[in-house]
């Protein structure tokens, strides 16, 4: 589909006179920025295979709209809807029209007093939503990545240690309280304005899972690729400023602070399954697979001389 159709499309399904499109990133969705006379606008297009988890989040972006969440509004069609759903040659996509917000990624480290109130007020917000979402449990966060391990024919006494240690971790985590969790909180997903205000985005990866979870993910400065011991430090450093913020809407209890070290081993084994799921059993080797074994008993060695 060219330029000139997508706008065509655009101008019949909102009440706005859009005039260009220009692309922003491709990936697994692809994105642009629509404009019309005077405003811009963020659009999104979202492959069918993303679909059902695309209608969630637009679900929670309506419901934090309600609620004055800082979060991008979504603009409705004419008749109503959050989205286009369209077919194409067979393929089905939702096209999400959503008001521009002008910013920048913030830097690592930065702001996180701040952070630390919006994602408080986030989690505060979330608790009385109204839908149900899916549950995480250990087969998300750790047994997907021992499958995968053994679908790649990964050296089986290496598979029991990464085994063992996902139980040990899963054990100490399991009774840390349940809620909402946004599932990928990292500063990629925040914007700040010019006026030093924040916005979250994508919450397409909403779960019922554990908060500090979200917690653990913004604080978390260790390298995941070569250990560094100074994460360590940073980390908890990040996290004493990040509580400040946090606790104006929600208290954490000494458990759940002390658990962000287990649950920095534990994003291991959940973002490398995520990883493979998305790329394929090609994307690493097993040279690769035993750095991180590596790296996850020398983290473990260091939390355990720290606390």
């Amino acid at each position: 589909m060219n330029k000139d159709e997508m706008l065509e499309i655009l101008c019949n399904s909102y009440s706005i006179n859009f005039i260009n499109l220009e692309l922003l990133r491709e990936g697994g969705c692809v994105s642009y920025i629509a404009k019309s006379n005077d405003e811009k606008y963020f659009l999104k297009l979202i492959p069918s295979v993303f679909m059902d988890t695309a209608k969630q989040s637009l679900k929670i972006l309506r419901y934090l709209e309600e609620k004055k969440f800082p979060s991008p509004y979504v603009i409705l069609t004419n008749t109503g809807l959050p989205y286009i759903e369209l077919t194409n040659k067979d393929q089905s996509s939702l096209w999400v029209l959503f008001h521009y917000i002008e910013g920048i990624e913030p830097e690592e480290g930065v702001d996180m007093e701040p952070i630390g109130t919006l994602i408080g007020q986030l989690h505060n917000t979330m608790t009385k939503y109204p839908v149900s979402l899916p549950v995480h449990g250990k087969e998300f966060f750790i047994d997907r990545y021992i499958h995968i391990l053994k679908k790649m024919n990964y050296d089986e006494k290496k598979i029991a240690l990464f085994q063992e240690h996902g139980d040990m971790l899963w054990k100490r985590v399991n009774k840390l309280p349940r809620g909402y969790c946004h599932g990928d909180m990292h500063r990629g997903n925040l914007i700040r304005s010019a006026k030093g205000e924040y916005y979250l985005l994508d919450f397409d990866t909403s779960c019922n899972a554990f908060p500090m979870y979200d917690i653990m993910v913004m604080c978390n400065a260790t390298n995941y690729f070569d250990y560094d011991e100074n994460g360590y430090y940073i980390t908890k450093s990040n996290l004493e400023v990040f509580i400040k913020g946090y606790s104006k809407y929600h208290r954490l209890s000494d458990m759940e602070i002390n658990a962000i070290y287990d649950l920095i081993a534990v994003y291991h084994y959940q973002l490398q399954a995520t990883i493979i799921e998305i790329n394929g059993l090609e994307c690493v080797d097993h040279d690769f697979l035993d750095s991180q074994l590596d790296w996850l008993m020398r983290w473990h060695k260091q939390c355990k001389n720290n606390n």
